[in-house]
């Protein structure tokens, strides 16, 4: 008799079950309501960045392995700024650890995928200048299962980089992390396509970093194919944001130079740039050298500086050696560009500076402690023998021509 009572109780307690499973069920559903969801996500992920992220369209969710959003029209924008956006896209889908959405960690994020992304390098570089100094630094957030990019664009200042796709398997704070990379950096007058990869030792603002790439340089006339190795250390942390490299192995095709060496970037509200190193060869489109040059046999040594706007249009500082000549000039890539492509070229380059020489052998002549001053105007100023030259305001010898054809 005493099981009977025990009986009676089980449908109640049944009943119970049933209710509070009904019960959680609205509450999950609620909470995972697409509109509820999304508005959550974007919440937290705003509030951990002070940013403002909306979506144009009506997003979905899926459960399964764990909580997926598909977010149309995703907007970030700085909440206040004239620009109307920082970022966009036109599809978002991102994955998140259940615990994200209990108050985990925001930054833990397991996959995001953007589709047609738009980052405004200006609008971002307000928003980072807006940040008070106490504000936190930035972290970067975790990918357990990564990150994909496809048909992105970068804006910057006159230049823009279309067609950009970026593939990260994982990326996670102090650990290494590898990218697949390419797109299509493009000016006015120069387009460079590109694809490579980026190896990072520890995921992270300063971090050793290396670099294989390869792609077309086009420019004007110039259609060449090149590729870049490069291993050296990021530093992201504060303005500007600086990479030194201790290698550079570039190599192209006429008439671009090949090239070992080593310096420094940094890029800001203007872009910096310290490099030293070797021309292995002399490209066998640029002017032939005169003798002894042609003959030797050892590389050109060069320095070349930039201090100037980011996008390379000002002079650069250049100075090339080769045995005891020396060139010291300056150079303006757009000129000196134009002047490779140039049909009719002239026979000197767009260049102001000086060139030293022990000797050079000119016409049929042996020049003996040349020195040669070039300036990139035509000048009045004619050299002996009564013809103007361009770019070459005056000639001088400290000793005069020492040999001729037919001399003895």
């Amino acid at each position: 008799m005493a099981d009977a009572p025990r009986k009676r109780r089980w449908p109640w307690i049944l009943a119970a079950l049933v209710a509070l499973a009904g019960l959680a069920a609205v509450w999950v559903n609620r909470q995972l309501e697409p509109n509820r969801l999304t508005a959550t996500v974007l919440a937290r992920a705003g509030e951990a960045m002070g940013l403002e992220l909306t979506i144009e369209g009506t997003p979905e969710y899926a459960l399964r392995p764990e909580p997926r959003l598909v977010l149309p029209g995703l907007k970030v924008r700085q909440p206040g700024a004239a620009a109307p956006w920082i970022l966009r896209a036109e599809r978002a889908e991102v994955s998140l650890p259940w615990d994200t959405l209990t108050g985990g960690d925001s930054r833990v994020i397991t996959r995001l995928e953007l589709q047609r992304p738009e980052l405004d390098l200006d609008a971002f570089e307000t928003w980072q200048a807006s940040r008070p100094p106490s504000a936190a630094p930035f972290e970067l957030p975790t990918f357990t299962d990564g990150l994909l990019l496809r048909d992105g664009r970068i804006l910057g200042t006159d230049w823009a980089i279309e067609a950009f796709a970026l593939e990260l398997p994982e990326l996670v704070p102090d650990a290494p992390a590898s990218a697949e990379l390419s797109g299509r950096f493009v000016q006015p007058t120069t387009e460079i396509v590109f694809a490579g990869r980026l190896d990072a030792d520890r995921a992270g603002l300063a971090t050793p970093l290396a670099l294989d790439a390869n792609g077309r340089l086009r420019s004007g006339d110039t259609d060449v194919p090149w590729t870049l190795a490069m291993a050296g250390q990021l530093d992201a942390t504060g303005e500007p944001l600086s990479i030194s490299f201790d290698k550079l192995q570039w190599r192209s095709e006429s008439p671009l130079p090949d090239l070992d060496g080593a310096g420094r970037v940094d890029y800001g509200e203007a872009l910096s740039l310290q490099l030293k190193g070797e021309l292995p060869r002399w490209p066998a489109g640029w002017p032939a050298l005169p003798e002894p040059l042609a003959s030797s046999t050892a590389a050109f040594g060069f320095a070349l500086q930039y201090d100037g706007p980011p996008d390379a249009s000002g002079p650069f500082a250049l100075l090339l050696r080769r045995d005891e000549t020396v060139l010291e000039t300056t150079l303006v890539v757009p000129g000196l560009m134009a002047w490779l492509d140039a049909d009719a070229a002239n026979p000197l380059p767009p260049l102001s500076g000086t060139l030293q020489a022990p000797r050079l052998d000119v016409g049929g002549a042996t020049l003996e402690g040349v020195r040669i001053t070039l300036d990139d105007e035509a000048t009045d100023t004619a050299p002996a023998g009564g013809t103007s030259v361009p770019n070459a305001a005056a000639i001088g010898t400290e000793v005069p021509p020492t040999k001729g054809d037919g001399d003895e």
